[in-house]
């Protein structure tokens, strides 16, 4: 693996890594979104989802001091479709920890291949933000093809994003995830603003086909995906 990991190590979380692992993410949402998008509680109900075993499906990249700069974890749904996220921290990013997270969670979903049907066809799919183009090369360059995208309404009161992350973490947000058909819209625009009662972001669905095989209905996919996400 072409990682800068010196002084740095990388293992599975337990649960008493579930405030860092939450600040860290939140950390990596501040840097690229100007806001949080997920808090502690998220990343608790990502640990807890039906088949998730924490030892295996997720990493941390921690410093010899105890700081948490990388995270990634993989889950499936039933087997057919694997979906990953990993986040790096600003502060440490280009030195090669997002591709070892990458690289790491597609090993693991590798593994998991055989508890699918062996005539359905299994991806690997990531999500990141549209505005965030550094993410998308990279997923580009590991292999990935863009596959569809979706908008995200999140529904707030007007608050400074300057604020503690440890003030957004206990904070009530209702999120929206709309699936949209992209080729058939007239005069729509990219979104990715803030007004005071809700925020906007478009995000792209990346996938990666893990074994070649059978293809799902498109309507069932869809819904699953959204399901599993």
């Amino acid at each position: 693996m072409p990682a800068m990991l010196r002084n740095l190590l990388a293992r599975a979380p337990n649960m008493d890594d579930l405030e860092a692992v939450a600040e860290l993410r939140m950390a990596s949402d501040l840097a690229d979104y100007g806001m949080p998008d997920s808090t502690e509680q998220d990343t608790l109900v990502d640990w807890q989802r039906p088949g998730f075993n924490l030892n295996t499906d997720a990493w941390v990249v921690v410093t010899t001091d105890g700081h948490f700069v990388g995270y990634a974890s993989v889950w499936h749904c039933q087997y057919m479709r694997l979906h990953t996220f990993a986040c790096v921290h600003p502060a440490y990013r280009g030195r090669g920890i997002g591709m070892l997270l990458l690289r790491l969670a597609e090993a693991r979903a590798r593994e998991q291949i055989v508890g699918a049907h062996p005539a359905v066809r299994v991806t690997l799919q990531s999500t990141v933000s549209h505005s965030n183009e550094g993410a998308r090369r990279f997923l580009e360059r590991e292999g990935y093809t863009p596959l569809r995208h979706f908008w995200r309404l999140i529904v707030e009161t007007e608050d400074d994003p300057s604020e503690p992350l440890a003030e957004y973490s206990h904070r009530d947000k209702l999120k929206l995830d709309l699936v949209v058909d992209a080729e058939n819209l007239m005069g729509t625009t990219h979104m990715h603003q803030r007004t005071g009662i809700y925020l906007a972001r478009q995000y792209d669905i990346y996938e990666k086909e893990l074994r070649a095989g059978q293809e799902r209905p498109l309507a069932e996919s869809l819904s699953e995906a959204m399901a599993c996400a």
